[in-house]
Formats: C-alpha cells, sequence, structure tokens
C-alpha cells in the first residue's frame, strides 16, 4: 500500500474562496472517472495559500498534479 505522503499533494490557492474552484475541479475528474476518491486536507499555513489533498491512489495524485501544471501554464 502507498504511504500516506505519497498518495498527498499541496494546492496553491489564493484563500479560502479558490478552494471551491479547486474542489469543483476535482471533483469532475472524480466524475468522470478519471480519478478516484479524494480529501480535503488541512491548510498548510493561516493564510490559506495552499490547501493539502489526499487522494486514495498515487496515480490519481500524479494526474491530479499533471492536469492543475499544465492548466497553469
Amino acid at each position: 500500500m502507498a504511504n500516506l505522503d505519497e498518495r498527498t499533494m499541496t494546492f496553491p490557492v489564493d484563500g479560502i474562496f479558490e478552494v471551491g474552484e479547486l474542489a469543483s475541479r476535482l471533483k469532475a475528474l472524480a466524475d468522470a472517472d478519471r480519478i478516484g476518491p479524494w480529501h480535503i486536507g488541512k491548510w498548510i499555513d493561516l493564510k490559506h495559500t495552499a490547501i493539502r489533498i489526499r487522494f486514495d491512489a498515487v496515480a490519481d495524485r500524479e494526474l491530479a498534479k499533471e492536469m492543475f501544471t499544465s492548466a497553469a501554464r
């Protein structure tokens, strides 16, 4: 079984409201059966500049990472 750290990714966000957009995008990936379940984690700081997301599989984390880094370009 994969280590929890291998299934967790920190996503940069611009405050609390951008988390909703992130969640919508992850939900769309899950609804399309591209990734499995994911779980909101903790903020990395008090300014809410990034949040941790835990995926059930390393492959799901990698796909999300690929999707979000290519969208940022």
